[in-house]
């Protein structure tokens, strides 16, 4: 093993200028090869970070698709939203208009006079930050989807009526009900409750198209008040988020299939029902079929770099062989079977390209610096490939007939 080494380090050295040649043309490929693989791995983490960069929503609107709010959507397509596996981020709303304390409904005149919502997340007021509600201790916007006798409280309306957080008020609270047909709407009683106030809010800028609400209570309290009162529940605004982008069709499938959305037809006569779905994915679906088809090709590209790779392996050794066939024979000459002497020649070859490898690797490293996988994958692609090719060649070299050989040297 000893004389192995020695006898290989003292080839190179001798062909020191064959070596630096081969070197660079080492470094270079494996430049080439870093450059491909970091566009592939690039590719590759654009594709699976697409749904963090683009997020796909759904919104609920009416079939001819011109109204997305002040809809009656039914609970099974809300409750339907809410529980599929494809969806995160539900948000749901129920108009309301309120009063403190209890009345009658002779009497909603003098106290009929404030705007509130039902709804599962702050979200569901168009325009608010969630750190626009100050909480009180112990409780955040977790609660709002509960079913708790809770609500959040307009900051200005809580100060005028004498109230903090923690204190318990009477609502006097009436719903909104949308004629299917038609743009009538009745506000009709709901109930009578007393909630505790959690939270209050600061709307700054408030983007909706309804009036601000003044208070905002839990959704699924609102289902249980419409309930307790034999009264169908309807949600008037929906919307969410696609969990996995990459499982749309399971989504809209679902969608239509059990839950019953139906897609948007403009021509559609007009009706308040909210039976219609649209999935805003036309830039996630483009974005990632482009980086789908760049993937596809530099994947295509595979079998043939490594091919050229083998090719440069071949070549370099061949073109390096031919004033080394007389040495080579020489070799032969002097008792060393092809098995050694194949290994004298392949291990010359594999320490001038692990070299190669490396210093090409370091350029790499600084110049494109690519991910450290990169980086080992593209070095023992190379490697691999051009010691296969170089060991083409070296086989090549054993066909020749070594007496044929020393009698031309004669």
């Amino acid at each position: 093993m000893n004389f192995f080494m020695r006898q290989t380090a003292r080839n190179i050295v001798r062909h020191r200028k064959k070596s630096i040649l081969h070197i660079l043309i080492g470094v270079m490929t494996v430049l080439i090869l870093d450059v491909y693989a970091g566009n592939m791995d690039s590719t590759k983490r654009q594709l699976a970070d697409l749904p963090n960069v683009l997020e796909v929503t759904g919104r609920i609107s009416t079939l001819n698709g011109s109204q997305r709010e002040g809809m009656t959507i039914r609970e099974d397509r809300v409750m339907g939203v809410r529980e599929s596996a494809y969806v995160k981020d539900p948000v749901f709303t129920v108009r309301l208009k309120f009063g403190f304390g209890a009345f009658t409904v002779e009497e909603y005149k003098e106290n009929l006079n404030h705007y509130g919502l039902g709804m599962n997340a702050p979200e569901g007021v168009s325009g608010m930050k969630r750190e626009e509600i100050t909480w009180l201790d112990g409780v955040d916007e977790s609660i709002l989807e509960t079913a708790e006798k809770v609500c959040i409280l307009d900051a200005d309306l809580l100060e005028k009526k004498g109230l903090h957080l923690g204190d318990e008020v009477m609502l006097t609270i009436f719903y909104y009900r949308y004629a299917i047909e038609g743009s009538e709407v009745f506000i009709e009683p709901l109930i009578t409750d007393t909630c505790k106030v959690v939270g209050s809010m600061q709307i700054g800028e408030y983007k909706g198209n309804w009036v601000p609400p003044e208070v905002i209570l839990p959704l699924d309290y609102m289902r249980e008040a419409y309930h307790s009162q034999g009264i169908a529940f309807y949600a008037d605004s929906g919307s969410f988020t696609v969990k996995d982008p990459f499982q749309l069709n399971a989504l809209k499938a679902q969608m239509h299939d059990e839950v019953k959305f139906l897609s948007v037809i403009t021509r559609a006569k007009h009706r308040t029902d909210g039976n219609a779905l649209t999935i805003m994915d036309e830039a996630f679906i483009r974005s990632a079929q482009t980086l789908s088809r760049n993937l596809a090709l530099l994947r295509g590209m595979l079998p043939f770099l490594a091919a050229i790779v083998i090719f440069i392996g071949y070549l370099c050794s061949y073109l390096s062989l031919q004033s080394r066939r007389e040495e080579y024979a020489l070799l032969r000459s002097l008792g060393t079977g092809r098995r050694r002497s194949f290994f004298l020649l392949f291990g010359e070859t594999a320490l001038v390209e692990a070299f190669a490898c490396i210093l090409g690797s370091l350029l790499a490293a600084v110049f494109l610096r690519p991910a450290a996988g990169v980086l080992a994958l593209s070095g023992a692609a190379f490697f691999l490939a051009f010691l296969a090719g170089a060991a083409m060649a070296i086989l090549l070299l054993h066909r020749l007939s070594v007496m044929e050989l020393l009698t031309k040297r004669d």
